[in-house]
C-alpha cells in the first residue's frame, strides 16, 4: 500500500500505462487500482501488451490495472520479492484485518514507512533539524501519543534492508568482506615470498642486464609486468570459479528469497572492480620484489658466480615478515570460523521452549474473504476438529503467531500505572491463541491455569503470561491475579497463568515479555494453525490442509511449513556464517601452510653449502633438524602472538552474531592456536628432513 505521489517521490517512470494521479489515494475501499512489478506481469501475466485496463481480483475484490513499473524495480527494500503488486492506501480496509485495521490510523500505530527526496542543495542534516521542529509541534499538539517520539532520517540505500536488520547485515557484510580480504592478504604475501626468491635466484641475470647496460626503470618494468600479469591470470581464473560458485551459493539461500528477488549477475561493476583488485594487488606486492631485483649487487653476484652461499635467514627479512603476517591472518580468520562452529553447535542444541521436532503450521487469513467474527470462530473451532481427527495428529491448535515469527507488539502498564502518571511502560508481544495451545506445543505451566473455553468475551478478560513478562513487572512477586492494561485501553486484564520463556524472535535472544491472549477476547482473522504429530510431521500435512481446505474451497492457506525448516530459517544466518568462515579459513590455512614451506624450502635450498659444511664438520642429523624447524617454527610463533592481538581487537565486533559463546572464548583461541603450529610444524618438517639428508661432498661443489 503506497501513497499516490509514491512513484513520483522515488522518480521513476512506468514501463507500461501510468502510475496513480494525485487524487486516488482518497477514498476509503473506492481507490480499485493496482500498478504490478515488471516481473509479476512477466511471470504471472504472459508480458500481455494489453494489460492495462484488465482486472486483478485480491482478497475476493477486483482492482483495474493501470500500470507496470520499469524492470528491476521492486519498491524500496533489498529483500523484498520480485512479483510485486501496488495498491493505494486508501484500500486498507480491504487489504489488512485484525488489529492491523483497528489501529491503522492511529498514530501510535508505527506500521509505515516515509520515503522522502531532498531538494536540491538540502543535505540530510539540515532536513533532519526541520523535521526536528515539526516533530517537537506535533509532540505540543499530541502530548499523548507523541510525547518522548523524535525522527531520524538515513539515507535509502541503508535503509532498504530494514532499519532493524540494517546493522545486523552490515556487520555480517563487513565480517564476510574482511575474511575474504584476509585470504586474498595472504595469497599476496605468498605471492611476495614466491616473486622474492625469484628474484633472488635471478640475481646473476639481472646483474648481467645491468652490467649490459639495463636500467633501473627498466628492471623494474620488467619485473612488475611479470607481477600484473599474474595477477590478472588469477582475476581471470577467480571470475570463472566465481561464475560457476555463484549457482553453488545460490542454491543454499533461504526460502523467504526468490530466485528473482537479487540480482548475482557478473555485471560491469563486478569485472571493474575485479580488474582494479588484480592490478592493484600485482603492483602492490610486486613492487618489493621489483625493487630488490631492480638493484643487483654486482660485485656479490660475480663474486658467487651463482653458487649457493650461506644466504641465511637474517638476509631474507622482509621474507620472514611476510610469513609471519601469513601465519596471523590465517589465525584471524580460524578464529572467526572457530566461533562461529561453536556458536552454530551452541544454537543447535538451545532449547526454544516449547515442541521442536514433531510440529508444522499452516497458515490463513479470514479477514481476506471477509469474515464477520461470529463465523470466523465458528471456523476456528471447526479446523481445530478437523486437524484433530486427521490420522497421526496429536494436537492441534490455532494461534496468531508463527513460532519464531515475533508478533505485534503493545505497550503494557501495570495496575495503578498509565502513561499520566509518568511510569513508561514496556513493549510487549501478544499472541492471541486458542484452548489447547501449550499442550500442542508442549510449554510447560509454571503457575496458575491456561486459557480455557469459558473464557469468552462476555467474561473478565484475561491473560496467561510468560516468566519474563512476569519478572519483568512484578519482581520477586506473585504474577497470578495481577492485573494490566494496554495504552490508551484502560480495559485491566487479569493474569490467571505464567508459563516458560520460548525463543519469540530469534534463536539465541534473552527472554522478551510475551503475552497470551484468548482469541475469543481480542479477534483476530489472520492465524496459524499448529499441529503436533506423532510421528514425522511431513506425512499428515496433506490429511490436514486437505480438511482445512475442504471448510472454504476459496481460502488461502500460506506458509505451509515444519517446526524443523522454521528453525533452519532462524539459522541460515550463523549456518552460512559458519560454513563461508570455515572454508575461507581452510584456503588461509592452506595458503600459510605453502608460505611457511615454501620459505623454508627456499631457504634450505640457499643454505644447502651452510649444510654441507655444517655436517662435514661432525653435525649430526638431529641439530640440522632442530636447527631448520626452529627456524620456521619461531616465525610461526611470532605470527601467533601477532594474530592473537589482532584477533582479540576484531572479534568484540562478532559479539551480536554469536549464540551462547563469548566472542574471547578461550577454547577457540587455543584450538587454533595449537592447529596452526601443528600445521607450521608439517610444513617445516618436510623442508627439514631433506637438509638432513644433505651429502656434505655433494654439498662441497653445489652449483
Amino acid at each position: 500500500m503506497v501513497s499516490a505521489n509514491y512513484f513520483e517521490v522515488l522518480g521513476i517512470q512506468p514501463a507500461v500505462g501510468r502510475f496513480f494521479a494525485a487524487d486516488e489515494d482518497t477514498k476509503p475501499s473506492g481507490n480499485n487500482l493496482a500498478v504490478v512489478s515488471y516481473s509479476f506481469w512477466t511471470n504471472k501475466l504472459g508480458s500481455d501488451p494489453n494489460i492495462v485496463g484488465k482486472s486483478l481480483r485480491l482478497n475476493a475484490m477486483p482492482y483495474t490495472i493501470i500500470g507496470v513499473a520499469p524492470r528491476g524495480f521492486k519498491g524500496t527494500f533489498t529483500f523484498a520479492g520480485a512479483e510485486e503488486i501496488w495498491i493505494p492506501t486508501s484500500m486498507y480496509p480491504q487489504v489488512l484485518s485484525g488489529f492491523a485495521k483497528d489501529f491503522f490510523n492511529e498514530r501510535r500505530f508505527l506500521n509505515t514507512i516515509t520515503v522522502a527526496r531532498l531538494k536540491p542543495g538540502v543535505g540530510m542534516g539540515q532536513a533532519e533539524a526541520s523535521l526536528k521542529t515539526m516533530e517537537s509541534r506535533l509532540e505540543k499538539e499530541y502530548p499523548k501519543d507523541n510525547a518522548g517520539r523524535s525522527i531520524a532520517l538515513t539515507s535509502l540505500s541503508e535503509a532498504a534492508v530494514g532499519a532493524n536488520q540494517h546493522d545486523q547485515i552490515a556487520l555480517a557484510g563487513m565480517m564476510m568482506m574482511a575474511v575474504v580480504g584476509l585470504v586474498l592478504l595472504i595469497a599476496c604475501a605468498n605471492l611476495a615470498n614466491l616473486l622474492l626468491a625469484r628474484a633472488a635466484r635471478r640475481e646473476k641475470e639481472m646483474g648481467l642486464r645491468a652490467a649490459l647496460g639495463a636500467s633501473r626503470s627498466r628492471l623494474m618494468r620488467q619485473m612488475l609486468t611479470e607481477c600484473t600479469l599474474l595477477s590478472l591470470l588469477g582475476a581471470v581464473a577467480g571470475l570463472v570459479i566465481a561464475y560457476a560458485g555463484r549457482s553453488v551459493l545460490w542454491s543454499f539461500r533461504p526460502p523467504f528469497i526468490e530466485r528473482n528477488d537479487i540480482d548475482l549477475s557478473l555485471d560491469s561493476h563486478v569485472l571493474l572492480f575485479t580488474l582494479g583488485i588484480a592490478l592493484v594487488t600485482g603492483l602492490l606486492f610486486g613492487v618489493a620484489p621489483a625493487l630488490r631485483a631492480s638493484v643487483p649487487n654486482l660485485m656479490e653476484t660475480l663474486k658467487l658466480g651463482g653458487r649457493g652461499g650461506s644466504i641465511g635467514w637474517g638476509r631474507n627479512t622482509l621474507r620472514s615478515l611476510l610469513v609471519v603476517s601469513e601465519i596471523a591472518l590465517s589465525l584471524v580468520a580460524l578464529v572467526g570460523a572457530g566461533l562461529f562452529i561453536r556458536s552454530m553447535r551452541d544454537a543447535q542444541q538451545m532449547d526454544p521452549g516449547f515442541e521442536s521436532k514433531n510440529l508444522f503450521m499452516m497458515a490463513f487469513d479470514l479477514g481476506a474473504l471477509h469474515y464477520e467474527e461470529g463465523r470466523a470462530q465458528q471456523f476456528f473451532r471447526e479446523a481445530v476438529e478437523r486437524a484433530d481427527a486427521t490420522p497421526g495428529v496429536k494436537s492441534a491448535t490455532i494461534a496468531s503467531n508463527f513460532p519464531l515469527g515475533g508478533g505485534l507488539a503493545r505497550t503494557v502498564f501495570p495496575e495503578g500505572e498509565s502513561e499520566s502518571t509518568g511510569y513508561r511502560g514496556m513493549l510487549t508481544q501478544l499472541d492471541d491463541i486458542t484452548p489447547g495451545y501449550f499442550d500442542a506445543l508442549r510449554i510447560p505451566l509454571k503457575k496458575g491455569r491456561v486459557l480455557s473455553d469459558s473464557d469468552r468475551k462476555d467474561t473478565t478478560p484475561v491473560a496467561v503470561i510468560n516468566e519474563a513478562m512476569a519478572k519483568h513487572f512484578w519482581p520477586g512477586q506473585d504474577a497470578i491475579g495481577k492485573r494490566f492494561h494496554f495504552f490508551g485501553d484502560p480495559t485491566l486484564r487479569e493474569v490467571v497463568g505464567v508459563v516458560g520463556d520460548t525463543v519469540v524472535n530469534n534463536i539465541g535472544e534473552a527472554p522478551v515479555p510475551l503475552a497470551y491472549l484468548p482469541i475469543t477476547q481480542g479477534f483476530s482473522p489472520a492465524v496459524t494453525l499448529q499441529v503436533r504429530t506423532t510421528g514425522k510431521p511431513e506425512s499428515v500435512i496433506a490429511g490436514v490442509r486437505g480438511g482445512i481446505q475442504s471448510l472454504d474451497p476459496n481460502l488461502a492457506i500460506t506458509n505451509v511449513q515444519t517446526i524443523g525448516e522454521i528453525m533452519d530459517q532462524g539459522l541460515w544466518a550463523p549456518r552460512m556464517g559458519a560454513a563461508m568462515l570455515t572454508v575461507f579459513g581452510g584456503l588461509a590455512l592452506l595458503l600459510a601452510a605453502f608460505g611457511v614451506y615454501g620459505v623454508l624450502s627456499y631457504s634450505v635450498n640457499q643454505q644447502t653449502r651452510e649444510i654441507g659444511i655444517r655436517m662435514a664438520m661432525g653435525a649430526e642429523r638431529a641439530h640440522v633438524l632442530r636447527l631448520v624447524v626452529g627456524q620456521g617454527l619461531r616465525l610461526a610463533a611470532a605470527g601467533l602472538v601477532a594474530g592473537v592481538i589482532v584477533a582479540l581487537l576484531l572479534v568484540r565486533q562478532l559479539s551480536s552474531l554469536l549464540f551462547g559463546v563469548s566472542a574471547y572464548d578461550p577454547v577457540t583461541f587455543v584450538g587454533v592456536g595449537l592447529l596452526l603450529l601443528v600445521v607450521a610444524f608439517m610444513a617445516c618438517y618436510v623442508p627439514a628432513r631433506r637438509a638432513t639428508r644433505v651429502d656434505p661432498l655433494v654439498a662441497l661443489r653445489y652449483e
